[in-house]
C-alpha cells in the first residue's frame, strides 16, 4: 500500500515529507507536471510513503487529502 498527498504549494509538501521522514517512515516527493502542460509552473508536489493513512494523518493535519492505493 502506498499513501499519496497532493500540494500545489512545494513548501507545504516538503514540511509533510520532512514531518513523515521524522517520524521514521520511508517517504518521496515527487513533482507531477499536469497532463499537457507545457509550463514548469504547473506542476503538482507528491508526498508519497508506505505508511498507512491511519499512521500519516496525525503527521499532516486534518485538512490534507490522502489517497492509498
Amino acid at each position: 500500500m502506498v499513501s499519496r498527498m497532493h500540494f500545489d504549494d512545494e513548501d507545504e509538501a516538503i514540511k509533510a515529507a520532512e514531518a513523515i521522514d521524522q517520524a521514521g517512515f520511508e517517504v518521496a516527493l515527487i513533482k507531477e507536471r499536469f497532463a499537457g502542460e507545457d509550463d514548469d509552473e504547473d506542476v503538482d508536489h507528491v508526498v508519497a510513503t508506505p505508511a498507512s493513512v491511519d499512521e500519516v494523518r496525525p503527521l499532516v493535519g486534518e485538512d490534507v487529502f490522502i489517497e492509498a492505493d
